[in-house]
């Protein structure tokens, strides 16, 4: 092979679309657009879920609406039905319903319904059971044990509602101070107290003899 001779694999190279190059090309007149209108002008970008003018399919599609509880439990539902294939006097619990492949994951627990018959006597342990089912494991002779498990804190909240509060301590009770009694003042006879009131009132007062100053001599007398 020479050097003349090499070319690119059959398909990988596409020769560039030339448009507006006069009728004999195909491409010539309207270069491909059509005649008027919104595709046949320049800075056309248009989803490629256009129809038109008319409501796209993705809008006409419904939505997946409404309210999703986040805290909902997902239970692992199993029917009596599945139950026969143990021996009589059998305890059944999540780990030999997991190990025997009846259920794939045990979730936020399992839970007993009554479709079918049971024929066996056995010992269910479970996290549910509905009324129907506990009757005929009942008839059958067999006897239920419900696995109850606290309610988990959820980490946004301090605690459950169904949790009950933990139990406040108790102070120590203190040693009461013994209050020792106020003395009352002794007050006088209002008898005394008047007169002593009037004998102030009579006695005339001296300059300078509650203060122990003597009074200054007048000016131009000798």
């Amino acid at each position: 092979m020479k050097l003349h001779e090499l070319q690119p694999a059959p398909g990988s190279h596409h020769s560039r679309k030339r448009v507006g190059r006069g009728p004999g090309s195909g491409h010539g007149k309207t270069s491909t657009r059509g005649q008027k209108g919104q595709g046949a002008r320049t800075s056309v970008n248009l989803p490629k879920t256009f129809e038109g003018g008319q409501t796209r399919l993705t809008m006409r599609t419904p939505k997946l609406r409404g309210f999703h509880n986040k805290w909902r439990k997902h239970f692992a539902v199993l029917n009596l039905t599945k139950l026969n294939r143990f021996d009589d006097g059998t305890e059944v619990r999540p780990e030999l319903l997991v190990e025997s492949g009846i259920v794939k994951e045990v979730g936020a627990g399992i839970k007993i319904l009554g479709t079918g018959d049971l024929g066996k006597k056995l010992t269910i342990h479970a996290h549910r059971f509905s009324a129907e089912a506990r009757r005929k494991i009942e008839a059958a002779g067999g006897t239920v044990a419900v696995i109850e498990v606290p309610a988990p804190i959820r980490p946004k909240t301090k605690r459950a509602k169904n949790q009950p509060k933990p139990p406040r301590p108790t102070p120590a009770p203190e040693p009461e101070a013994k209050a020792e009694p106020k003395q009352k003042k002794e007050k006088a006879p209002k008898a005394q107290a008047s007169a002593g009131k009037q004998a102030g009132a009579s006695s005339p007062k001296q300059p300078g003899a509650s203060s122990g100053k003597q009074p200054k001599p007048e000016k131009g007398k000798s």
